[in-house]
Parts: C-alpha cells; structure tokens; sequence
C-alpha cells in the first residue's frame, strides 16, 4: 500500500504524456518488432487510463469549487 501511494506522489501528469507520445514515435517508426509493439501498446493504454482518470478527479474538484462559489450569497 505504501508502495502505490508513494507511486502516486511521484505521478506525473505531462512526463505520462510524453511517455505515451514517445511509444507512439517507436510504434510508428516501425522499429519494434511486432511482440514489442504489443507490449508498448499495453503500457500506452495503461498510461492513457491513468491520464483519464487524473483529468476526471480534476474536473470533478473544479466543478465542485464552482457549485460551492455559486452558492455564495456574494457571488
């Protein structure tokens, strides 16, 4: 458990998305063999999820700040 939180916090949104740009470059270079090409594919897909899921979580917070703002009598 401690593993995955620490995993966690050292999670980074942009070097994911350079991560998966950088497996589309090899895939699309066609110097992988085709079992590596599956492999990245997975890594790709896993990354994507995880890019999904931090967008999600973040567009969950902002539409909460904004439901507590409106709901100020000043805003």
């Amino acid at each position: 458990m401690i593993d995955s939180q620490l995993r966690q916090s050292e999670w980074n949104y942009e070097e994911t998305v350079d991560r998966i740009e950088a497996i589309i470059d090899r895939v699309e270079s066609g110097e992988l063999p085709l079992e590596e090409v599956f492999e990245q594919f997975g890594v790709a897909v896993e990354c994507l999820q995880q890019c999904e899921s931090f967008l999600a979580r973040g567009k969950e917070q902002m539409d909460l700040s904004i439901e507590l703002l409106a709901a100020e009598p000043d805003f």
